[in-house]
């Protein structure tokens, strides 16, 4: 049995101003112990074209990706497992894979102790807040907790927790982005709710971690729907560039 993959991050490198896509693909054989070497490759907008990626240290073998991904600061962030590490309880070294969109090289981000074996990377996810990285750690024991914890800037990249958001009297689904202010925006669902099915009423609230406050956002939609939250952010537009490419 094979096991395919493929994930992507998007950038813009800092030098140049141009865009750009790294693509990550990998096959690995869970029978035979046996995985295909990485394929990284990188499409700049300049060329309209893919070429293979100019970094020289690509991530180790037993690095598997996660699908959450952020571009923050000319660096694009994936949430990673090491399977080298996995022992009779299943329980993975979680950490974070850093791909530099301008030198194309990569690097490895040690999470906070507390992040590292606690729990699998999908009771982690991404957000941002004022151009720093920011994980949520969803408490496995608890739906209506969740751990906020900010990367700092520097060599070591430290983390910071900044806060705990905590929502008694609601399943925290998912939380989306921050405000300006540091406020986490956020989807609540009844305690009682099916999991398994898309929550209705849809509402978003937001949680003041000064008053620890939960304040609801009503928008005014009704009916079985979904959507997103995402920062707002200028649009990329190039006027001497066709707008559409194909992949």
């Amino acid at each position: 049995m094979y096991a395919y993959g493929t994930v992507l991050g998007f950038g813009v490198c800092r030098q140049t101003n141009d865009p750009k896509i790294v693509k990550i693909a990998y096959m690995h054989s869970w029978e035979e112990d046996m995985e295909i070497p990485r394929q990284v490759e990188v499409f700049t907008l300049s060329t309209r074209s893919w070429r293979s990626s100019y970094g020289t240290n690509l991530p180790r073998k037993s690095i598997e990706f996660g699908c959450d991904g952020r571009c923050i600061d000319g660096f694009y962030y994936w949430l990673a497992t090491d399977r080298s590490t996995i022992d009779d309880d299943l329980w993975a070294y979680n950490l974070i894979i850093s791909f530099d969109i301008t030198s194309e090289e990569f690097r490895e981000v040690n999470l906070p102790d507390s992040l590292v074996y606690d729990g699998s990377k999908h009771d982690l996810s991404f957000s941002s807040l004022r151009e720093s990285l920011v994980v949520l750690r969803r408490n496995e024991h608890d739906e209506n907790v969740v751990d906020v914890w900010l990367m700092e800037d520097g060599v070591s990249k430290p983390f910071t927790k900044l806060f705990t958001i905590y929502s008694p009297n609601a399943v925290l689904y998912c939380v989306w982005e921050f405000r300006k202010s540091g406020e986490p925006v956020f989807l609540p669902v009844d305690n009682d709710a099916d999991l398994r099915k898309v929550p209705t009423p849809l509402r978003i609230a937001v949680y003041e971690p000064k008053s620890k406050h939960i304040s609801n956002l009503d928008l005014g939609i009704n009916g079985e729907c979904s959507f997103d939250v995402y920062s707002y952010v200028e649009t990329l537009l190039l006027h001497d560039l066709p707008t559409f490419y194909g992949f």
